[in-house]
């Protein structure tokens, strides 16, 4: 999700901006984590834990998956580069009493010395890195011979059913807005291209493994209250300017004739990619 880096903000799309990141903690939280959390435990399957293992979360956010490895056991680090996310995980550890060591950290240069732990893996985090090949490359470094690597990326982003409906609002209140060019998380969507990315980090094989997950809330209108949850998502509601509201009721409209006003739900596509850590 957030590591600080020295590019001009300018230069960043909004998920890759780590100040924006603090001012979406808690929507971020309540809208997006469980959800992700789906892809994450799938991850932390194929990083094949023994029992109390050294673990890096890079780019961990408010803790969602770090929390999941220490209430198994593990000795857990987090790294984040929103001072905010690494305030609310500290909470959270502190108010379910496990150990998390959380940090802010670039994670395109951890500060942590070679073969540290004994496995890593960021979910939806790395992806966004201006140097992403370099964060993974850093994850590479700290982990010991022998150990596992794992990442959480999109893919299909055409089946990401909740950003699909809110770019469909939007176009039916402002048709012909701008849509942009491709988002950096979705730099690894093909399978050649997930592939490349690990060799290019020094792995010499990856494991690669199509997850579904479903996004769950109470209710449309309780989402459209809650729509800009992540930076990115937010500057797309956003580019509707003055027509901004008409974009979030249209959306909660369009959702509640599909669905109905109860819960609803909305599913997305992710890849979960592990690799073993292999040194000369």
């Amino acid at each position: 999700m957030h590591n600080r880096i020295e590019t001009p903000p300018a230069a960043l799309q909004p998920d890759q901006s780590t100040d924006r990141w603090d001012d979406h903690v808690c929507l971020y939280e309540a809208v997006f984590e469980t959800f992700s959390l789906s892809f994450a435990r799938h991850a932390i399957t194929s990083l094949k834990l023994w029992p109390r293992q050294t673990v890096l979360d890079v780019a961990a956010g408010s803790g969602g998956a770090a929390l999941e490895l220490a209430r198994a056991g593990h000795r857990v680090t987090a790294i984040d580069g929103a001072a905010g996310m690494v305030a609310r995980m500290k909470e959270r550890v502190q108010a379910q009493s496990l150990h998390v060591d959380a940090q802010v950290m670039d994670g395109q240069e951890l500060t942590f010395a070679d073969n540290s732990f004994d496995a890593a893996l960021s979910v939806f985090g790395v992806i966004l890195f201006p140097d992403a090949v370099r964060g993974l490359a850093e994850m590479r470094r700290v982990v010991k011979p022998g150990g596992r690597v794992a990442l959480v990326t999109w893919t299909e982003p055409q089946n990401y059913e909740l950003a699909s409906a809110v770019r469909g609002a939007l176009m039916d209140v402002m048709p012909g807005v701008p849509t942009g060019g491709l988002p950096a998380q979705l730099r690894f969507k093909e399978h050649v291209d997930c592939c490349k990315f690990f060799k290019d980090a020094g792995f010499d094989d990856v494991t690669i493994e199509r997850q579904d997950a479903v996004l769950e809330a109470p209710s449309a209108k309780w989402l459209a209250e809650r729509l800009a949850f992540a930076p990115g998502m937010a500057a797309m509601i956003e580019a509707a300017g003055a027509q901004m509201n008409d974009v979030v009721a249209k959306f909660q409209s369009a959702v509640e004739s599909i669905q109905g006003k109860g819960a609803v739900r909305f599913r997305g596509v992710a890849f979960v990619a592990s690799a073993t850590v292999t040194k000369a």
